[in-house]
C-alpha cells in the first residue's frame, strides 16, 4: 500500500518495529483534495462553548472517522492550541480571544497538585470534563487528573494574549471569572511566571510534578523531540526551549503593560521592573542558545550543573521572529541568521517548515516532532518572516504550507515532510523499541497519523488566506 511504503523511511537501520497499525486506508476521501470543506464550513465545526464562553477545541475528526480513537484524540479545550487558534483567526471570530482568555482564567491554577501540575497563577493545558471517555482513559493509564496543568508556555501565551486584549479595551480586566477578576488573574500569572524563572538558568524549565505527566512540556511535548547533535535525547528536568523564551519576554512586556492599566492590583513587580527582566530573558536566552552563528534549539544542564546547548536545528527557532524579542536594531544579525536558516533547503521541504532539519541524525520525514511539517509551524514562521520585512523567504515558506494543505482533502494536524505531494499523509501507527515516549511505556511512536482536522492547521490557513496580499507577491 502507498502509505506503507512511504513509512519505511521512516524507521532507521537497527530499530525493532514492535507494532505497526494502518489507520487511514489509502482509499479514505481525506487524501482527495476535493474533499477538503470551505472554511467557512470547517471553522464552526471546530467551536463550541465552554458555559458562557466560546471557546475552539484542538480537533474534531470528520463524521466518518468519528469510530477511529487515533482520530478523536484532542476533542476538548486546550490551552496552547486555543490561544494559537485565537490569535490566528482574529477578526473571523469576533470573541473567540476573550472567550478563550475567560475559558482557561476560569481553570487556572490556585493550589500545589502533583497529580494534574497544577500550580497556583498556571494556565492548563489540557480541559477534560469527568465524563470524557478520553479522559478516563487517560487518568486509568497516566494517573493524571483534569484540568491537567503540563505545559510551561500556555501561561505566557496566555498574559500576552490578555494584555492585547486589554489594550484594545480595559474594561475586560474588571470581569469576573470565577472567583477572581481577570485583572487579579493575571497578577496570579504573572507570579507564575517569575516563581518559575528561578532556575539556575534563569529560564522557564520544563518539570514535571507527577512522574507519568508530559516530560517536555512545550509545544513538542513528545519524549523524543529534543536532543542534541548526535541524537542524544534531553534529560529530566532542566530543559528550556527557545520558542518559550520569547514567549515569556513577550508575556512579561504585556504584563507591564497591564501593570500600567491597573497599578493597584498586587503586582509582584512594577511596570519598569517587568520590563527589566524581559531584557534579562532576553539575554539569558543570548547567553545559553546563541552559538556564534546559529541558535541552538534549547538548553539543559549536565550532571556538573553546567548549561549546554542542543545544537539543532529546527522549526522552533523561527517562532522568534513572531515575537517581540528581537524587535529592533540591535538585533538585526539575530533575525537575518534565522531567517536564513528558515528557507534553507534542509528546514523548508515540499510541504513547508520541517521540525527538524533533514541532516539530522534523529530526522524522520514523518516524525510526529522529528521532521514533519506542521502547517501551524510553518505559517507561525511565515508571519514572523513578514513581520521583519523578509518577504520573498515568507512567500517561499507560506506558499509551501498553503500548498501543501490544499493537496490534502483536510486540515491535516501535520504533514510527511518528505514524500510527493499527492495528499499523502503517515497512514499508520508505528511503534519500535525504547522509552523516549516520556512517559515510561517501553516504546516509543515514532510515527502517528495526523488528526485530519486539526482546529490550529485550519486557523492558520485562515490567517494566510486573510493575508494573501501580504506573502503572495512574489
Amino acid at each position: 500500500m502507498r502509505g506503507l511504503a512511504v513509512s519505511d523511511i521512516d524507521i532507521k537501520s537497527g530499530e525493532i518495529v514492535i507494532s505497526r497499525r494502518l489507520i487511514l486506508s489509502p482509499s479514505d476521501p481525506v487524501f482527495d483534495p476535493r474533499f477538503r470543506p470551505p472554511l467557512d464550513t470547517v471553522i464552526p465545526w471546530t467551536l463550541a462553548y465552554r458555559g458562557p464562553w466560546l471557546i475552539p477545541y484542538a480537533s474534531i475528526p470528520f463524521d466518518h472517522h468519528r469510530g477511529i480513537g487515533e482520530q478523536n484524540l484532542f476533542r476538548c479545550l486546550f490551552g496552547r492550541d486555543s490561544l494559537i487558534i485565537a490569535d490566528f483567526l482574529g477578526a473571523r471570530v469576533p470573541g473567540l480571544r476573550r472567550g478563550v482568555i475567560c475559558a482557561l482564567g476560569e481553570a487556572q491554577g490556585e493550589n500545589f497538585v502533583a497529580q494534574s501540575e497544577e500550580e497556583p497563577g498556571r494556565i492548563p493545558h489540557e480541559v477534560r470534563d469527568a465524563g470524557d471517555e478520553r479522559a478516563r482513559e487517560i487518568m486509568a493509564k497516566e494517573g493524571w487528573s483534569f484540568p491537567y496543568f503540563g505545559s510551561v508556555d500556555s501561561t505566557p501565551l496566555w498574559l500576552k494574549a490578555l494584555s492585547k486584549e486589554a489594550l484594545e479595551e480595559p474594561g475586560l480586566l474588571d470581569i469576573q471569572v470565577g472567583n477572581k477578576i481577570l485583572g487579579e488573574r493575571a497578577v496570579l500569572a504573572t507570579k507564575w511566571i517569575l516563581a518559575r524563572l528561578n532556575t539556575p538558568s534563569a529560564l522557564i524549565e520544563s518539570k514535571r510534578s507527577n512522574p507519568h505527566g508530559i516530560k517536555n512540556q512545550y509545544w513538542k511535548d513528545s519524549g523524543d523531540s529534543y536532543m542534541h547533535a548526535d541524537g542524544t535525547l534531553v534529560g529530566e528536568g532542566s530543559l528550556a526551549s527557545i520558542e518559550t523564551v520569547a514567549e515569556v519576554f513577550d508575556a512579561l512586556i504585556g504584563a507591564a503593560q497591564l501593570y500600567l492599566l491597573r497599578p493597584y492590583l498586587d503586582w509582584p513587580l512594577s511596570g519598569d521592573e517587568l520590563i527589566q527582566l524581559a531584557h534579562k530573558v532576553r539575554l539569558k536566552l543570548i547567553e545559553h542558545m546563541w552559538l556564534g552563528d546559529r541558535f541552538a534549539l534549547a538548553t539543559e544542564r549536565n550532571k556538573q550543573g553546567q548549561q549546554i546547548a542542543l545544537d539543532s536545528q529546527a522549526s522552533n527557532q523561527g517562532r522568534l521572529l513572531d515575537s517581540a524579542i528581537f524587535d529592533g536594531p540591535d538585533w538585526v544579525m539575530y533575525r537575518m541568521v534565522i531567517a536564513e536558516a528558515l528557507t534553507d533547503s534542509q528546514l523548508l521541504g515540499p510541504a513547508g517548515l520541517r521540525t527538524l532539519s533533514s541532516n539530522h541524525p534523529s530526522y524522520r520525514p514523518g516524525g510526529y516532532h522529528t521532521g514533519s511539517a506542521w502547517p501551524m509551524d510553518g505559517i507561525f514562521a511565515g508571519r514572523g518572516l513578514l513581520r521583519h520585512g523578509f518577504l520573498p523567504q515568507a512567500t517561499a515558506l507560506i506558499g509551501r504550507t498553503v500548498a501543501a494543505i490544499e493537496s490534502i482533502g483536510g486540515f491535516p494536524e501535520l504533514l510527511r515532510s518528505d514524500a510527493p505531494l499527492h495528499g499523502w499523509v503517515s497512514s499508520e501507527v508505528i511503534d519500535i523499541e525504547g522509552a523516549a515516549d516520556g512517559f515510561g511505556n517501553g516504546f516509543n511512536r515514532i510515527v502517528q497519523p495526523p488528526q485530519m482536522i486539526q482546529g490550529w492547521t485550519v486557523a492558520a490557513y485562515a490567517w494566510a488566506q486573510d493575508h494573501r496580499q501580504m506573502w503572495n507577491r512574489w
